[in-house]
């Protein structure tokens, strides 16, 4: 999606914005909101807002002249309703040739007649004897709609992330693994192992969609149970296939008013520590983290985070980090 030049003399016009970053969230039941204010070295959730998809590009257009937002850093993150996550063996190519050498097996994994726009993920460690990659495809028909609806409203479209990798971006900084369980309301359990910022193992956990409508009693009668086996196996497979040191955090943020007596819950049976998931944002007025979409906050600290890392850059030239964003370029 390119500028016009009439777009662009007019975001020249409209000078810097006294926002920090801008995070949308496109998920199956809505777009959602979230602006960040940086106060000193702080940054403070100050907005939250919710648009239909019938007419989010209406709307949000008329939420930014509202509370003047205009020329904001705007970044998307998208939950799995609009993108296949694919594993991919990594082509045997070199390195400044892997991304157009994936075009031909993506051909074959991916709908017919169908244009999808692409970009991939190499992990931080693989299981001994393989080299895959994870590819991340969105029809360009989406990502067209979306970079039209941001420019139409005046935002700095930075850059379109998904669920997965905007959880990683709140995840607290650790030498040690951490294990975090974010989950939207009604979607399915995200369920990430990040190490020193970097995803070492992502994936669903399906079958807890309804986690809101149990009770305590119901919780500990076997769905507590059930949600164990499913870390533990993810435990396993980071300890024994990627040879890692043990977990031993775990965070919470599920989608549920039963948050603290489930962690309680989870603790007692696995031996682990339990913490809400808190990302390093302070809370505006009547906001709260219980109630915040994370990949929506995610995205919004995204700036945040390639801020920090272009500091660490220029102390150290010479380190090198394998990227954890999988981010589709707008």
């Amino acid at each position: 999606m390119r500028l016009s030049w009439r777009q662009l003399v007019k975001s020249k016009l409209k000078g810097k914005s006294s926002y920090f970053s801008i995070g949308i969230a496109f998920s199956g039941e809505s777009v959602l909101l979230c602006a960040l204010q940086k106060q000193d070295d702080e940054l403070l959730w100050v907005l939250d807002a919710s648009f239909s998809h019938s007419n989010w590009q209406g709307q949000l257009a008329d939420y930014v002249q509202r509370h003047k937002l205009a020329n904001t850093d705007c970044y998307v993150s998208l939950t799995s309703h609009w993108y296949q996550l694919l594993q991919v063996e990594k082509p045997k190519v070199p390195d400044n040739e892997v991304y157009a050498a994936l075009g031909w097996p993506l051909k074959d994994l991916l709908p017919p007649n169908t244009e999808y726009v692409y970009d991939y993920l190499t992990p931080p460690m693989q299981v001994a004897g393989q080299s895959k990659l994870s590819v991340v495809a969105i029809p360009h028909k989406d990502i067209n709609n979306i970079s039209k609806g941001i420019y139409d409203a005046d935002l700095t479209l930075k850059s379109i992330l998904i669920e997965e990798t905007a959880t990683v971006e709140l995840t607290p900084t650790s030498d040690d693994a951490v294990i975090s369980l974010v989950q939207e309301h009604g979607e399915e359990i995200v369920l990430n192992i990040v190490k020193n910022n970097q995803l070492y193992f992502t994936r669903r956990l399906r079958g807890f969609e309804n986690l809101g409508s149990y009770s305590e009693k119901e919780l500990s009668m076997g769905i507590t149970e059930s949600l164990c086996v499913q870390i533990q196996r993810s435990m396993d497979y980071f300890e024994s296939q990627l040879r890692q040191p043990p977990v031993r955090q775990l965070l919470l943020k599920l989608d549920t008013t039963l948050a603290e007596q489930l962690a309680s819950q989870i603790q007692e049976s696995m031996g682990l520590t339990v913490n809400a998931f808190e990302p390093e944002i302070i809370c505006g007025s009547g906001f709260n983290f219980k109630m915040a979409s994370f990949s929506c906050l995610g995205a919004a600290y995204v700036k945040q985070s390639l801020i920090t890392e272009q500091k660490q850059l220029k102390q150290d030239d010479t380190k090198t980090t394998s990227p954890k964003r999988v981010e589709v370029s707008s």
